[in-house]
């Protein structure tokens, strides 16, 4: 039951998330063809406002996860009021001061940013940040409890209005339409979330010794988080300003891209942290009661993320030059970092595992070292004249360096075996490293490379085909044992369950 019930709210946060992900492409394609990629660089450039301004929870988010799953287990509400209500003071302390703070910086400040937006743009980005995380405070407490719907529609609904609102207003207002969208569509998601909490604590915000207990339990967690996202950013911070505006908006497609993929990996984490959070509470704090779902959550990601990866990639150009010609600069950097993506996702699970063993204190140095080095790299390739595809690639050996050195720590921790660690972080990345030559070869080695029209489709139709049957091959002998009919038969598709009961019977 246990396992119907993950994979039920798996599947179905995960498609979710891939919808609100899509309108979101959706909205990115169409608001690039519309302005361009000076003005789509700008819009990349405050939404790194918006993303630096959400970090700011200094762990509250985080503690709040960890005790609240414990309140509600143990039936103490009045204790989990108390979390709620200090969790949510600090959220928007920080967030002011992070308004204050930003506001400060870029009056002081002149540069491309300030140039596009003006302080009122930063302010309304400063605003979506706050509201973002007062949502994510909401959100936390439903999931809980359990209440992964409500999560979604939150999700859907900021993604829908936000991304209607903010292309209908392009047309007046130009880039800043999409801002102005996003705040609307932020703020209408967080009244859906609180009707959808009624019964839960209320929103007020109320200074205690919780408001320490949550920053103490949850900012060692938060540190490494915050780094490995400095990690993640980088590449935009270093391009924009390096390189400039324009550079930013080719490669914000690559950027697009790595965050629908990522979607996958992020629900299978999203909704699988407070359940091993109980099932190790509930164990007695036994590690071994963590290994089945996790183990099965690596390698069905292991699986699955270097196969959507490689039919991005293959994708990649025929999709720009039907839909964004104007951003063909941008190609090689999106196939590249389309890779990227396999390799995070691998460790979000490494990361909840260790931060549900408490052993969130090893993410840090690991996360400082591969950001320190991916920033150097990225610096070093701008100067040596690669320009964005030096800095994709960059970005992708950063992440492969830093998820396997994390999953190294989380199956080491797991199994208390360092060498059988290795071996598994090895099994783990070995359909990366085999989908990326077959990728290549199919895109490479196919004829009819340079046709345009049907013939491009149909030449895109081959690649892909060919590149699945490939790499399907190739992973069957990693693929035994993992217990994927087992999966299947468990989600709430009964087309599939009924094929996966009569491959059982058969």
């Amino acid at each position: 039951m246990q396992l119907r019930r993950f994979i039920r709210d798996t599947a179905g946060f995960a498609g979710t998330q891939y919808v609100v992900r899509l309108l979101l492409m959706v909205r990115g394609v169409v608001a690039a063809r519309l302005l361009g990629p000076v003005a789509y660089g700008a819009w990349s450039a405050i939404q790194l406002v918006i993303d630096y301004g959400i970090q700011t929870s200094f762990g509250t988010l985080q503690g709040l996860d960890q005790t609240a799953p414990a309140a509600i287990v143990d039936g103490d509400r009045r204790r989990l009021d108390r979390i709620a209500h200090a969790a949510l003071f600090n959220l928007i302390v920080f967030g002011v001061v992070f308004a204050a703070l930003a506001l400060g910086y870029f009056a002081r400040r002149e540069g491309q940013l300030r140039e596009s937006w003006g302080l009122s743009g930063v302010a309304v980005a400063a605003a979506c940040a706050l509201l973002t995380n007062v949502a994510s405070w909401q959100t936390s407490l439903l999931r809980s409890h359990g209440r992964i719907g409500a999560v979604s529609g939150w999700f859907v609904i900021q993604g829908v209005i936000g991304s209607a609102v903010g292309l209908a207003l392009i047309p007046w207002t130009g880039v800043k339409g999409l801002l102005w969208g996003w705040l609307l569509g932020t703020a209408v998601a967080l009244w859906y979330a609180r009707r959808q909490a009624r019964d839960l604590p209320r929103p007020v915000p109320t200074p205690s010794r919780e408001s320490i207990r949550v920053l103490a339990l949850g900012f060692p967690m938060y540190l490494s988080l915050a780094i490995t996202f400095v990690m993640r950013t980088l590449d935009r911070v270093i391009i924009l300003r390096f390189l400039g505006k324009e550079a930013l908006g080719y490669y914000s497609l690559a950027v697009m891209a790595l965050g629908f993929l990522l979607y996958l990996p992020d629900s299978i984490a999203y909704v699988l942290y407070p359940s091993l959070l109980r099932r190790y509470r509930e164990s007695g704090d036994d590690p071994a009661a963590l290994r089945g779902p996790v183990e099965r959550s690596m390698r069905v990601l292991a699986l699955v993320m270097p196969a959507l990866c490689g039919v991005a990639y293959l994708a990649a150009d025929d999709a720009v030059l039907w839909l964004l010609p104007r951003f063909a600069a941008g190609v090689p950097s999106l196939r590249i970092l389309c890779f990227g993506a396999a390799a995070l996702g691998l460790a979000s699970v490494g990361t909840i595992l260790l931060m549900t063993l408490r052993r969130q204190v090893v993410l840090v140095p690991l996360s400082i070292v591969a950001a320190a080095l991916g920033a150097g790299l990225m610096i070093w390739v701008i100067h040596a004249g690669y320009g964005i595809r030096g800095v994709a690639w960059s970005s992708l050996g950063t992440y492969a360096f830093h998820s396997g050195a994390l999953l190294a720590v989380a199956y080491s921790t797991l199994t208390g075996s360092a060498t059988r660690g290795l071996l598994r972080v090895a099994r783990e990345l070995l359909p990366l490293a085999i989908a990326i030559p077959i990728a290549w070869v199919c895109n490479t080695l196919l004829p009819g490379k340079h046709v345009t029209g049907l013939l491009a489709f149909a030449r895109l139709v081959a690649g892909v085909v060919l590149f699945l049957g490939a790499y399907a091959v190739a992973m069957l002998p990693l693929a035994r044992g993992i217990g994927l009919r087992e999966v299947v038969r468990e989600t709430p598709l009964p087309f599939l369950r009924g094929a996966a009961a009569g491959g059982a019977q058969s």
